[in-house]
């Protein structure tokens, strides 16, 4: 019997988490959608699926959130933007990281810029920024403005958890540059029915506004230069039929994006505004900085409390 438990642990430790095709070991014990490996693309927490990987613990440890501002006009020793391929798990030493490589997200004119580029097959591929340090409830500010010049590129601003699903954001569609979308989500349930459009703006793809989320235990609110224009309540997502409030609690992650929306299926591709105009590019977003105030000021050490 203690040679069959010596067997099947020796068995477990070589074979590690089923992801996708692969199995990660301990050489590459990180998994992101189907792929081992054992960087910061994969081991960081924003990413990492720890019941795909080799093991809960091969995850790096999240980040907690404290208050912050990210003023990405200061020079890259300021810690305030770091590539993936530079990452080594500090949030001080890139308070915000691109996800991909290669990487579309640059500090340049005294900003992030977040480029959208035309691929061989006419698609485009774009840029992911997100955050290193998890807020369950807070306040996020960010001086911005969108790339979406064209029909069918999208910006976004969003605080979400992509285990659970829950999300809160702002989007930009190249068809409406006056607006600014707002959404939101419980556990991937993808209501589009619920989006409102902001008050009218100066073309938000040439101006720099202010967009907030202020995110409560009991309230949603999204603002936009000082002017609140929605305001979600917790007790008004309960949904009977199951008996829980559809509203987002999970510990997220802020994120910064541009995407090719008109390339999508058709509903998503109408929403975008259609098909991109390459013409019109280049396709460039821009923030100047970023503020965090965490409702829970936390630390590397410190745990949210378990929503209930």
């Amino acid at each position: 019997m203690k040679a069959l438990i010596s067997a099947l642990a020796l068995s477990s430790s070589v074979l590690g988490g089923q992801c996708g095709t692969q199995t990660c070991g301990k050489d590459t014990p990180c998994c992101v959608k189907g792929y081992c490996n054992r960087n910061a693309m994969y081991c960081a927490p924003f990413s990492c699926e720890p019941g795909n990987s080799l093991s809960a613990d091969s995850c790096w440890n999240t980040a907690h959130c404290v208050d912050h501002t990210a003023d990405f006009a200061l020079p890259p020793t300021s810690g305030n933007f770091a590539q993936i391929a530079d990452y080594k798990g500090n949030p001080e030493q890139g308070k915000y990281v691109s996800k991909f490589e290669p990487s579309n997200a640059k500090l340049s004119n005294s900003q992030l810029e977040l480029t959208l580029v035309k691929q061989p097959d006419n698609k485009g591929f774009g840029a992911v920024v997100t955050g290193t340090r998890a807020i369950q409830y807070g306040t996020v500010t960010a001086v911005m403005r969108s790339a979406s010049t064209s029909g069918g590129v999208v910006s976004s601003m969003i605080v979400r958890n992509d285990v659970k699903g829950d999300e809160i954001d702002y989007e930009f569609v190249g068809s409406e540059r006056g607006t600014v979308q707002s959404n939101y989500y419980w556990n991937n349930e993808l209501d589009y029915t619920k989006m409102v459009r902001s008050q009218a703006l100066l073309d938000t793809t040439q101006n720099y506004h202010t967009y907030q989320i202020v995110w409560t235990p009991d309230s949603i609110t999204w603002i936009v230069n000082d002017q609140a224009f929605r305001t979600v309540k917790r007790t008004d997502t309960w949904d009977p039929s199951t008996g829980v409030f559809k509203y987002p609690e999970a510990e997220s992650y802020v994120s910064f994006s541009v995407w090719d929306g008109g390339s999508g299926e058709k509903g998503t591709s109408d929403w975008a505004g259609g098909p991109i105009n390459w013409a019109a590019a280049p396709f460039v977003m821009g923030i100047k900085s970023v503020t965090v105030d965490c409702l829970y000021k936390g630390n590397d050490t410190y745990k949210p409390p378990t929503v209930v």
